[in-house]
This record gives structure tokens, C-alpha cells and sequence, in this order.
């Protein structure tokens, strides 16, 4: 069992602001993980419909619906969402993100906001297309720009690479697989978006939009981001030191 205080804990505020429609409501939604990593539900949730894995299931899912009544990305949402009470998505909210070390502060829309809560439950679900996005979770950055996450995203990779290679010496230390596994994402998103299109706000659909794009944008466009991203370890030549000015004998002048 892993210590108290290393076990993460995230909460979400959304804070409405003064172009928010009146029924719209601040919201603060707690993520509280179990002693293996996983979201707790607690023990009298009844999921919704929705939730189950037969109900618009993903066209990739391995899941056999004989053996998982629920998806696993779909029955976390369901219990985090809020179900009511969401300005449109182009609503400017202060976002807060509380964990155990820091508080995270920021002026978005409400798409991102929950683009970045979507992003959060799905890697620390039990998808089995977003297992790999868990332990960056666990260091949780909320409204990340792109380069952040990509920078972060082959961080992590590496090192789960580095990691195997030191149980095996026969695993390369390098990125394979990581595009399959975001042309997966990126289909899982577009996918998902049918079990959420029933709902009275379109902020859910909208983040799942922005998450598809960021997961296609970063599956396309990796190679070319990879020549950005070595220019962090461009270290420059340094700059020559100034001469010293000449110093002249003051003898010399008389």
C-alpha cells in the first residue's frame, strides 16, 4: 500500500464570471484516487444509461460487453460531470485546480476547463487506450499549452521506455508506438462524443472537440515538433568576452 501522502488528489473549481448566463453555478469537483491509482466512486452510485459499454461502444474498444457492463472512461465522467447548471462553452471561468502541493489559477473558456478535466479522468481511467497517459496524471499540469504537452508527453515516454529497457536490454530507448497510441486517442475522442451529445450544454462535446484536436494535431505533427523541441538542448556558444580597454600610461600624456 503506497503512503497517504503520496496518493493525488485533485479538485476543480469552476468559477463563473460576469458573461455567465445567471443560472450557471461555481462547481467544485473532487477527484480522490484509491490505493492503485484508480478514481474512487463511491459505493452507492448508480451509473446512467449512458455508462454502459454497449451504448455507442467505441469501434476500437477490446472490451467484451459480456464481460464489462460499464465503459471505464464513461462511468468515471458520469459521477465527475456536473450534470446541470453549465454556461456555454465559449464562457469565459476562472479555473482553480487544488492539489496536495499547490493550487493552479487560471482565466479560460469552460471548454478548456473541462477539456483538461476530460483529459485528467480519461488517463487515470481504466481505458485500455489511455493506460499510458496514467503516470503523467499523477503530475497533472491543468489547461497545459500544446508544447507543454508535448514536451511532457515524450518525457514520460522515455522514461517508461528507459524503465523497460532496464528489465530488458533488448527494448530501444525511443518513441515507437506513441503514434499508434495517439491515432488511437484521437479515435476514441471522436467516438466518445456520441455518448455526450444528449445533453443539455454543449460544453462536454465541445472538450472532447479540443481534446480530438490536440491528440490529432499531436499525432500529425510529431516529427515536426521533435526539431522545435531539440532546440531546448541547443545549448549556444558563448558569447566572446568583451576586450579590455586599452590602457594607456598617463606619463605618456604629459
Amino acid at each position: 500500500m503506497k503512503m497517504q501522502s503520496a496518493r493525488p488528489d485533485y479538485r476543480y473549481r469552476l468559477i463563473p464570471t460576469a458573461d455567465a448566463d445567471r443560472a450557471a453555478q461555481q462547481r467544485d469537483i473532487d477527484i480522490h484516487l484509491d490505493d492503485e491509482q484508480r478514481i474512487r466512486l463511491p459505493a452507492g452510485f448508480e451509473p446512467p444509461d449512458w455508462t454502459r459499454l454497449d451504448y455507442h461502444q467505441c469501434s476500437h474498444c477490446p472490451l467484451d460487453p459480456a464481460e464489462y457492463r460499464y465503459c471505464p472512461l464513461a462511468l468515471k465522467l458520469a459521477w465527475i460531470l456536473p450534470e446541470r447548471g453549465l454556461p456555454p462553452s465559449h464562457h469565459t471561468i476562472t479555473l482553480e485546480v487544488d492539489t496536495p502541493e499547490r493550487t493552479y489559477r487560471a482565466e479560460t473558456t469552460l471548454q478548456r476547463a473541462l477539456s483538461s478535466l476530460f483529459g485528467l479522468v480519461s488517463a487515470l481511467s481504466d481505458c485500455p487506450h489511455t493506460r499510458f497517459l496514467r503516470p503523467m496524471a499523477l503530475f497533472h499540469l491543468p489547461v497545459s499549452m500544446d508544447r507543454e504537452a508535448l514536451v511532457r508527453v515524450l518525457a514520460f515516454r522515455l522514461l517508461d521506455r528507459y524503465l523497460e529497457h532496464r528489465r530488458d536490454p533488448q527494448i530501444p530507448v525511443d518513441l515507437e508506438g506513441l503514434d499508434e497510441a495517439y491515432r488511437n486517442l484521437n479515435r476514441l475522442n471522436r467516438d466518445f462524443l456520441e455518448r455526450l451529445r444528449d445533453g443539455s450544454s454543449d460544453a462536454p462535446v465541445n472538450a472532447v472537440l479540443l481534446l480530438e484536436m490536440l491528440t490529432r494535431e499531436m499525432n500529425w505533427e510529431l516529427e515536426d515538433e521533435l526539431a522545435h523541441v531539440a532546440e531546448f538542448f541547443s545549448a549556444p556558444e558563448p558569447a566572446p568576452e568583451p576586450e579590455a580597454p586599452e590602457q594607456i600610461d598617463s606619463r605618456q600624456q604629459l
